[in-house]
This record gives structure tokens, C-alpha cells and sequence, in this order.
């Protein structure tokens, strides 16, 4: 008598919802670190302007920021340091992400550029 070899039919179940849960989560967590590299590349950009004042920064962030598809963070919610030679800016926000029900999950972001002022 030849012994029986491979999966049975609930293992396979069960590695098709572990590879299920695992995808709903990288389509679910992408996006929320592209938006970040967004934020980030913004920030860097506009770092490197000279003789613009904080309120056209914080505009441009958000002309930047709707090009990219930026919704976590607004103009208005960063600090600002606009200096003479560069600028410095920061964003800290956090983006919650529903995964079901209940359950959801929250990134924490900090990020800043440029020079950060002399206390």
C-alpha cells in the first residue's frame, strides 16, 4: 500500500486565507508609506527655496500635496521656520487604517527637513 502525500483539502484552505490576510494588509499598508515618501520628498523640496515666507510654504505643501494625493497632512498643520538661506519644516501626523470592523491600524509619522532652528 503506497502512503498518500501532499496537502489535504482545509491545509490548502488554510494557507489561501493566511496569503488572503497577508495581501489585505500590504494593499492596505503601500499606500500609506507612499504617502509618506510623498510627504517627505515635499518637505525636502521646499527645504531648499530661499525668500519665501511660512504661509507660501505651507501653500505650496499643499499644492505639492494635491498633486501627490496627500491627505493626511495639510499646509497648516506643519512647522514652519522659514529662514533666509533655507527653510525648515516638519510634519508629525498619524493615519489611521480600518482593517475590519473594529480593528484598525495607526502609523505615527515624523518627518522633517532643512536646518532645524537654534533654541
Amino acid at each position: 500500500m503506497k502512503k498518500q502525500q501532499g496537502l489535504s483539502v482545509i491545509a490548502i484552505l488554510l494557507v489561501l486565507a493566511l496569503v488572503g490576510a497577508g495581501l489585505m494588509l500590504v494593499f492596505k499598508i503601500v499606500p500609506v508609506y507612499t504617502e509618506y515618501g510623498d510627504v517627505k520628498n515635499a518637505l525636502t523640496a521646499l527645504s531648499a527655496e530661499t525668500n519665501v515666507g511660512e504661509q507660501t510654504l505651507r501653500q505650496e505643501f499643499d499644492g505639492k500635496a494635491n498633486v501627490s494625493g496627500v491627505t493626511s497632512v495639510k499646509g497648516e498643520n506643519l512647522m514652519v521656520v522659514a529662514g533666509a538661506g533655507s527653510n525648515y519644516l516638519r510634519a508629525k501626523y498619524q493615519r489611521e487604517v480600518p482593517l475590519f470592523g473594529n480593528v484598525s491600524l495607526l502609523f505615527h509619522f515624523d518627518t522633517q527637513a532643512g536646518q532645524p532652528p537654534a533654541q
